[in-house]
């Protein structure tokens, strides 16, 4: 709270959270101070992270069309943050960068929100990632993100793909590895392939699921609509 890079990126992140509007976003409503320490005052949604809805219940409860659902939602609400514009109709060029099942809540109601869009990028940031700083979930980020390049909305769209190989592997991606080696195995793209994992799969999610998951951005579906309809 005292350090003033960390104000100055907490406020520029937290104003560009507050511009998202869309039923599949958790809502922000207010950024402010209060008796000297900055806050944001969110949208409560009563219901659970990805994550434990999976390690809770069985297949039965839960199985893989509900989740493939639950990632349509996503991308729903990614489509529409990656396309946000600003007020003279220029593209925000907003990337969540931490799509990851611990940002997923699902709502005892059954709608699903996407939350804690505080890392994303934005053209309209105002403050620079610090040169050296990687943010985002190693298990679950794109090979450009991990080599501190250049990323889009289709570095999100990896994410998702992680997520979907994870939903039809039933383990995680990154199971066993060190960072270091998770990173490496991303940045060179040799993340197995979910047919080699899993040799029953659907050949056409398999092919979704590789699609999505390609080592270069211009290999990977063009917008999360896409993915969303092929999915």
């Amino acid at each position: 709270a005292l350090d003033d890079d960390f104000r100055a990126m907490f406020l520029d992140e937290a104003r560009l959270a507050a511009r998202l509007n869309h039923p599949n976003v958790v809502q922000t409503f207010e950024v402010g101070e209060t008796h000297g320490r900055l806050m944001i005052a969110m949208e409560y949604v009563e219901g659970q992270p990805a994550t434990r809805a999976r390690r809770r219940l069985t297949g039965e409860q839960f199985p893989l069309s509900a989740y493939i659902r639950v990632l349509c939602d996503v991308l729903e609400a990614l489509e529409y943050a990656h396309g946000l514009a600003d007020f003279d109709g220029s593209r925000l060029g907003i990337v969540h960068r931490d799509v990851t099942p611990h940002n997923i809540i699902i709502g005892y109601d059954g709608r699903v929100k996407l939350v804690d869009f505080g890392i994303a990028k934005s053209a309209a940031s105002m403050q620079e990632t610090q040169a050296g700083v990687l943010k985002g979930k190693f298990g679950y980020m794109a090979p450009e993100q991990a080599s501190f390049g250049d990323v889009d909305g289709r570095a999100d769209l990896f994410s998702v793909g992680v997520i979907l190989w994870e939903a039809i592997a039933g383990r995680r991606l990154a199971e066993g590895l060190s960072s270091r080696d998770v990173l490496l195995r991303r940045v060179e793209g040799h993340d197995p392939k979910i047919g080699e994992v899993v040799p029953g799969v659907d050949p056409e999610l398999a092919r979704i699921c590789d699609r999505a998951m390609a080592r270069l951005p211009e290999e990977r579906f063009d917008s999360a609509a896409e993915l969303q309809t092929a999915l």
